[in-house]
C-alpha cells in the first residue's frame, strides 16, 4: 500500500520525486511541477475523488518543499535517504521444497512362458561323410605348413611352395599347324593387296615355325609394300633375299617383274 505523502515519516525527496543530491533551484523545480498538475484551481473539470486525491498531492509536495528548503533538513534527510538505499533488501523467506517421489509405475504380473520344443529325430550323416576314415589331429612344427590329406572324390592338392609344378599339358594346335593357318591367311591377304596385313600373318607364321618358305613370303610380303609406297630399291631388294632363301618361290619372281614394270612406266613418265 502507498505511503501517505503529507506522513512526516515519508522522505521529502521522494514525495517530490528526486534522487536526494539535488539543490534548492532543482527542488523548486520539481515542487512547481507538481503543483501545476495538482492544484485545486486546475481541477474544475474533476470528479470529487480526484480534486481530494490532488489536493492531498499538493499539500504533501508544498510541505515537503518547506522542508528542504532549510539547509540542514534537506541535508538531514539527504543523509537518511542515502542510508536507506545502501541497506540490502530484506531476505524473502523461502520454503524449503518437499521430497519428490516418483509417482508409482504400474506393473502387470507376467505368467509363465512356456517355449514350445521340438523333439529331435536321429541324426542322420551322409554316405561319404559316413564312409570316409576320420581325419588324424596334424599340428604344425617349427613353422612347416601341415597339410590335411585330400577327400575321397577330391583333386589332388597343387605342390607345396619350394616344388617345380609341372604345368598341364597344353590342348591348344601345334606349332606347324598354327603356322600353316596363317600361312594360307597371308595369301589370302597378298592376293587383296593388303599387304601390311600378309607382312603381320607372314612374320607371325615364321616366328611359329621358321621355315625357308615362311621367311621368303614375309619378305615377298614387305617387298610389295615397299613397291606399293615406290620405293624401288628396297622392294627388289626384299624380292632377290627371297629368291635366295627359296630360288623356286613364283612370288618372288612375279614381284620382280612387276617391280620392273612399275620402275619402267615410272622413268618414261618423268
Amino acid at each position: 500500500m502507498a505511503q501517505d505523502p503529507s506522513s512526516p515519516d515519508r522522505n521529502p525527496f521522494e514525495v517530490l520525486g528526486l534522487q536526494g543530491t539535488e539543490e534548492l533551484p532543482a527542488i523548486r523545480k520539481a515542487f512547481l511541477a507538481i503543483a501545476a498538475r495538482s492544484h485545486p484551481d486546475r481541477l474544475r473539470m474533476k470528479s470529487p475523488e480526484e480534486k481530494a486525491q490532488a489536493l492531498e498531492l499538493f499539500l504533501g509536495a508544498k510541505k515537503a518543499f518547506e522542508v528542504l528548503s532549510q539547509p540542514d533538513k534537506r541535508r538531514e534527510w539527504a543523509e537518511r535517504l542515502a542510508r536507506a538505499r545502501s541497506l540490502p533488501p530484506p531476505p524473502i523467506p523461502r520454503t524449503p521444497p518437499g521430497p519428490v517421489v516418483p509417482p508409482p509405475i504400474p506393473r502387470t504380473p507376467l505368467g509363465p512362458v512356456a517355449i514350445p520344443r521340438t523333439p529331435l529325430g536321429p541324426v542322420t550323416l551322409p554316405p561319404e561323410a559316413a564312409s570316409a576314415p576320420p581325419r588324424p589331429a596334424f599340428t604344425p612344427v617349427h613353422g612347416v605348413p601341415v597339410t590335411s590329406p585330400p577327400r575321397p572324390g577330391t583333386a589332388p592338392a597343387p605342390a607345396s611352395r619350394g616344388l617345380p609344378v609341372t604345368p598341364p599339358p597344353r590342348t591348344g594346335p601345334l606349332p606347324a599347324a598354327a603356322a600353316l593357318q596363317l600361312y594360307k591367311l597371308g595369301l589370302l591377304a597378298l592376293e587383296s593387296a593388303d599387304y601390311a596385313k600378309a607382312l603381320d600373318l607372314f612374320a607371325k607364321a615364321s616366328r611359329l615355325s621358321p621355315s625357308p618358305r615362311h621367311q621368303s613370303m614375309e619378305l615377298v610380303a614387305r617387298g610389295h609394300q615397299y613397291l606399293s609406297t615406290r620405293f624401288f630399291d628396297r622392294a627388289r631388294e626384299s624380292f632377290e633375299r627371297a629368291l635366295q632363301l627359296l630360288p623356286e618361290c613364283r612370288e618372288a619372281r612375279l614381284g620382280l617383274e612387276l617391280l620392273d614394270k612399275q620402275s619402267g612406266r615410272y622413268l618414261k613418265g618423268r
